[in-house]
């Protein structure tokens, strides 16, 4: 897929979809939540092969995220046009079949300047995997400004979240079980790879919010909603509420994870990161609501059936400890970037200590040996012996 003409070889971003079975004419426009879903699958697949291949399109991807879609003012574009003006005529996919010089004495199709919360939340997560894997500054600190940028202006001093946002104006539109899970899921990735805890204590506050609207209104007398596991926090859209048309739960998924499942993997990683059962329980509540129809249609449900079988299987945390910024790193660190499976994170000795007291307990205890980066590796939190030798650690689990 990478190789064909549904990926533009310029730019490097993918285009949303083809219009026939071998690829050969796409449709031009370009999205965010699929660019930052294919940049963390074939983040993932160097991860496991090695090949040149998939960190050339990885690379690429992420490049045109934060070249092309990432906006002056902050966030990332929703979309770019399929449509240009090329060399006066308006059409449909030509800016994108010109060569690198030829493109530059053009302009570029438009961007939908809309910042969705939620695909921004893909697309911090994305980056901030890939930027950790390939060593690469550029992609984890556009991450974390991104990250950043929607702490301070999609999230309220009240704690309430802010659906969308184009230049800067806020819309009133009701944020949804998307938002909050994407996001949440955005900022706890940018946490493990930066070593911030303050991201993981903000998207912490992000799924209890869920949390506890589910808890509040598991007594409602509405119709299956009971048992639910997440909510978003100020009820659903009012729109489709007054038409009668809201759904407890929306297991819809498209492109992209439904609401629902995003909030479960949010969810998920927290109990990797924290041991707290809440967040388990929860996470496989949610996906339970869910497994018959997966297992009737599985490609109308890639995300959640993906999460479920994390759920059913062994869990493996890696925790990497290194001294103060600025300090060597070494092979260890290079063998832990490429590790596909579980959770992975990479603190100095003083963030751990700051992680256990913000109360995320998989990172008690967790100090250097000898000077060197030392691993932790863990397995449903019974954890091995420390190893500062890239030979000593084991391979991922089955």
């Amino acid at each position: 897929m990478g190789a064909s003409p549904l990926r533009d070889p310029v730019e490097g971003g993918f285009f949303r979809y083809a219009v026939n079975r071998d690829w050969s004419d796409p449709h031009y426009e370009r999205m965010l939540y699929d660019n930052a879903q294919l940049l963390d699958l074939y983040t993932r697949a160097w991860q496991l092969t090695g090949e040149r291949w998939a960190r050339s399109v990885a690379e690429g991807v992420g490049r045109f995220l934060i070249t092309v879609l990432r906006l002056p003012g902050g966030g990332f574009a929703s979309a770019q046009d399929s449509e240009s003006t090329v060399a006066g005529r308006r059409v449909e996919g030509g800016y994108y079949a010109l060569d690198e010089d030829a493109r530059q004495q053009e302009t570029p199709p438009a961007l939908d300047e809309k910042v969705l919360t939620g695909w921004n939340g893909l697309g911090i997560a994305a980056l901030a995997r890939a930027g950790f894997a390939f060593d690469n500054p550029a992609f984890t600190t556009v991450a974390a400004r991104t990250g950043d940028y929607l702490l301070e202006h999609h999230l309220r001093r009240d704690g309430s979240l802010v659906r969308a946002s184009i230049a800067g104006r806020t819309s009133t539109a009701q944020p949804t079980l998307e938002d909050f899970g994407m996001l949440a899921s955005g900022l706890l990735e940018l946490a493990l790879a930066t070593g911030e805890v303050r991201y993981a204590t903000a998207g912490r506050r992000l799924i209890d919010a869920t949390l506890s609207t589910a808890t509040a209104t598991a007594t409602a007398p509405a119709t299956g909603s009971a048992g639910v596991p997440f909510r978003a926090p100020d009820g659903p859209d009012p729109v489709l509420a007054g038409q009668g048309l809201s759904l407890d739960v929306d297991p819809s998924e498209g492109a992209y994870p439904s609401g629902i499942t995003a909030t479960a993997e949010a969810a998920h990683l927290l109990f990797l990161l924290t041991g707290d059962e809440r967040y388990r329980t929860a996470a496989g509540a949610a996906m339970a609501l869910l497994a018959d129809r997966a297992q009737e249609r599985p490609l109308a449900f890639g995300a959640a059936l993906r999460l479920m079988a994390e759920l059913t299987g062994p869990a493996e945390q890696l925790v990497v400890v290194r001294q103060e910024e600025g300090g060597p790193t070494g092979p260890l660190l290079d063998a832990v970037r490429r590790r596909a499976a579980g959770l992975v994170a990479s603190v100095t000795q003083s963030q751990a200590g700051a992680f256990t007291a913000a109360g995320f307990e998989l990172f008690r205890d967790r100090t250097v040996r000898d000077d060197r980066p030392t691993a932790y590796l863990c397995r449903d939190f019974v954890c091995r012996l420390p190893v500062i030798d890239p030979g000593d650690l084991p391979g991922r689990a089955d």
